[in-house]
């Protein structure tokens, strides 16, 4: 029966559209000219790497298909500029 497991959630890329309490976000996506708003929330190997997300970031997201109105996010996908001190050169 453990052979049988199916992958219940798919992958898609989507932009952070607004921030909300309690590290969950809206995420707008788009499937074949279609857009859609997900609520999402933060992964747990995010929230433990401190992670940050902001408005417009682009990221990866799971999404159940029992439920396509609620995800979580995986991966941030925006790189950030860091400056580099004198002293860390």
């Amino acid at each position: 029966m453990n052979n049988q497991i199916q992958k219940r959630f798919f992958e898609i890329e989507g932009v952070v559209t607004a921030a909300l309490p309690e590290l969950r976000f809206l995420v707008e996506i788009e499937y074949k000219g279609i857009k859609h708003v997900v609520n999402c929330h933060v992964s747990g190997k995010m929230k433990t790497r401190f992670i940050s997300l902001e408005v417009k970031d682009k990221v990866r997201i799971d999404i159940s298909l029992d439920d396509i109105n609620k995800g979580i996010i995986t991966r941030r996908l925006t790189m950030r500029n860091v400056k580099v001190g004198p002293e860390m050169v």
